[in-house]
């Protein structure tokens, strides 16, 4: 948003222009009056979550993309496989020599009844939705975009899973930063040791 101050004479003083003001055409200088042109605050613009809310498809790329800043910056290697007839997004290891793993992106960011829900669930012609399976994907990373209003902006938070610990679950809640009993995968938090090929017990303990 922008407004407009002509600046006249001492005794006439200053008039103002509001920018949105479309309606009446285009703004034209005034003699006797000097135009001063500021910026004036706005509402903050929508996140990039919160436009790519209405395209899930868009949002998956998103989450997809800041999946690969991640494990980039925490040393992992990663590939794509070719296409996209497999049911995994990427291949990741720990290097130099890790073992590969199949992982899985999902994106929620809507909170609904104190939780982030996740469908790990993919869609197929003939069968309607079913759920993942070890003999498709390793490892499911979960990307919750955390809500936040105003300036306080919403984060990035991630749970990665391994297939024992949810195969066969259409549904999954996160509880990111709230005290739940239901709060069941909190273990698997920020969990980038599974990318390692993890020995640790399933169930997040």
């Amino acid at each position: 948003m922008w407004k407009i101050f002509r600046w006249g004479r001492a005794d006439d003083g200053y008039k103002e222009d509001d920018g949105h003001k479309e309606d009446e055409g285009e703004h034209k200088p005034e003699p006797g009056y000097v135009d001063w042109i500021f910026a004036a605050a706005a509402d903050p613009e929508p996140s990039w979550w919160e436009r790519a809310g209405t395209n899930p498809k868009r949002a998956g790329e998103l989450s997809q993309a800041a999946f690969l800043a991640r494990v980039q910056e925490l040393g992992f290697g990663l590939a794509t496989p070719w296409g996209d007839s497999e049911k995994y997004d990427f291949i990741c290891w720990a290097r130099p020599d890790g073992k590969f793993l199949r992982v899985q992106v999902k994106a929620t960011g809507r909170l609904n009844g104190g939780g982030y829900d996740v469908q790990p669930v993919y869609s197929t012609r003939d069968e309607g939705k079913k759920t993942y399976t070890a003999a498709e994907i390793d490892v499911l990373a979960a990307h919750v975009r955390v809500e936040g209003k105003g300036l306080r902006r919403g984060k990035d938070v991630w749970y990665l899973l391994p297939i024992a610990a949810f195969e066969g679950a259409k549904s999954l809640r996160f509880y990111p930063g709230r005290k739940s009993r239901r709060a069941r995968w909190e273990g698997y938090r920020e969990g980038w040791e599974w990318l390692r090929g993890s020995e640790a017990v399933v169930g997040g303990q």
